[in-house]
């Protein structure tokens, strides 16, 4: 209890005093939230755009180039003042869609990079100040993939994985005597060698259980390959049952991994009929394939068979694709073409001359650019006439300013292969000691010893190094 002993005169000057001083208190409160409230305000408008959100397929920037980074800001964008810059080092565009700033990347970025994105310059519509967006992702990693024979010992043949960043291998898929094999996603498959030497196609990673998948008829398989963007693995086949020496050999199939195995599907040519291939190969970003028939004769499919075939003319050589792109690389004797399978324009295709020394020996070339940048395959020969001996094996790199060596392989071993990786910036070769004993599978190169070497195509740099060949980077 309390007791108030002033008399009430006193008791009534005092909370008029205290009203007073509830009074200015109040007032200074409200004066200094008022000045807080102007102090942010200033902040705010010194402050520009800030990234909200960010939307990167860091699988597809991999593999295609014109891949996405599109950046969604708190407030739309008036302009940008500076320039992007990629790190690392990699061309790109800008564009501004109301609170968005895409930046599109104009060829495939390298595996397992961290990748930072930054834009100077960059003013929004509600306050004046610049800023600097800076955004960071991790790209996809790459799998590498070989096939390791071991029947010799009695143990099954596996399809072996690793991955650029963790080269650490894992077996994915194994059968009693495998041929070749491709990947497309998640899903293995293998060429089967049964016990009557023909061919069945061993399907892992659609679901918990290896699948087998039964071939149209009795026959073998001679060329197989995944396409590297969708779940489609294509395939050519030969039948060997009776009556079959009247039916076109070498026609290609494909098969969809996309879920449930399906049943192998053939390509069809312009004339809606099989067609004897010479050569083929995946469109990167579509379901198409390109085609070329034993007489020349290329042409542009749907490996889906959702629309016709479309003739592109006859060609003496299929160079592949440019990575990452839609753009076919045809070679004929007198020119070189580059066809936009997506607009149908043509380019000529011109090449650098490789700097080699007088005992060298040019061979398969493998275009990387719209430049005329390609892998070239050298032999070094020592002797004359008859007496000829390849002593090394060159992989080079051949440009406008240099020709640049990647890869050597001694007089103790031959080159059997070179593969380039989807996005043109690895390149694996395969090499086999010589004198190397046979494995004695029926109509299938022999692995035994094979080395497969993942090198980088711009600095030499070896990447991985992997027990087994037939690299899926190939077909």
């Amino acid at each position: 209890m309390s007791t108030d002993l002033r008399s009430p005169r006193d008791a009534d000057r005092a909370r008029r005093a205290d009203g007073r001083r509830f009074r200015r208190g109040l007032a200074a409160t409200i004066g200094v939230l008022a000045g807080a409230s102007v102090i942010l305000g200033a902040a705010s408008l010194t402050q520009g755009p800030k990234v909200t959100d960010a939307a990167i397929d860091v699988e597809r920037a991999t593999r295609l180039a014109g891949s996405r980074l599109v950046l969604d800001l708190n407030q739309p964008v008036d302009r940008v003042d500076g320039d992007v810059e990629v790190t690392p080092g990699a061309s790109s565009e800008l564009e501004i869609d109301g609170n968005r700033l895409i930046v599109s990347f104009d060829e495939p970025l390298p595996y397992h990079e961290t990748v930072t994105v930054t834009i100077d310059g960059v003013v929004g519509t509600a306050q004046p100040a610049a800023a600097t967006i800076e955004y960071r992702f991790t790209t996809a990693d790459e799998p590498v993939h070989t096939l390791v024979r071991r029947s010799p010992d009695g143990r099954p043949d596996v399809v072996r994985r690793a991955h650029v960043g963790d080269p650490t291998p894992e077996d994915v898929l194994e059968a009693p005597r495998l041929r070749s094999f491709a990947h497309a996603g998640d899903a293995v498959v293998g060429v089967a060698i049964e016990d009557d030497d023909s061919n069945t196609l061993r399907v892992a990673g659609i679901g918990d259980a290896t699948q087998t998948v039964a071939l149209p008829e009795p026959g073998t398989v001679n060329s197989i390959a995944g396409s590297t963007t969708q779940p489609l693995v294509g395939f050519t086949f030969n039948a060997t049952a009776a009556g079959a020496e009247q039916a076109p050999q070498s026609v290609l199939y494909t098969l969809d991994v996309s879920g449930a195995t399906a049943e192998p599907v053939p390509v069809l040519g312009p004339d809606g009929t099989p067609v004897s291939v010479n050569d083929w190969v995946f469109v990167p970003g579509t379901t198409s394939v390109v085609v070329q028939d034993v007489d020349g004769a290329v042409f542009l499919a749907d490996a889906l068979g959702l629309s016709p075939a479309q003739p592109l003319g006859t060609h003496a050589e299929l160079r592949g694709i440019l990575p990452g792109t839609t753009d076919l690389v045809l070679a004929d004797p007198d020119r070189g073409t580059i066809l936009d399978l997506a607009t149908g324009e043509t380019r000529e295709n011109l090449l650098p001359s490789a700097e080699l020394p007088d005992e060298a020996y040019p061979g398969r070339v493998v275009q990387l650019d719209d430049d005329g940048t390609h892998l070239l395959e050298v032999l070094i020969v020592s002797g004359d006439g008859a007496g000829s001996v390849a002593t090394e094996a060159l992989l080079a790199r051949v440009g406008e300013a240099e020709t640049v060596v990647l890869h050597a392989t001694g007089g103790d071993s031959r080159r059997l292969a070179t593969c380039l990786s989807p996005n043109g910036r690895l390149v694996a070769v395969e090499t086999a000691p010589i004198g190397a004993e046979s494995d004695g599978y029926p109509g299938a190169p022999s692995l035994l010893g094979r080395l497969t070497t993942v090198v980088d195509v711009e600095t030499g740099e070896v990447v991985l190094t992997q027990n087994g060949g037939s690299s899926d980077w190939c077909h």
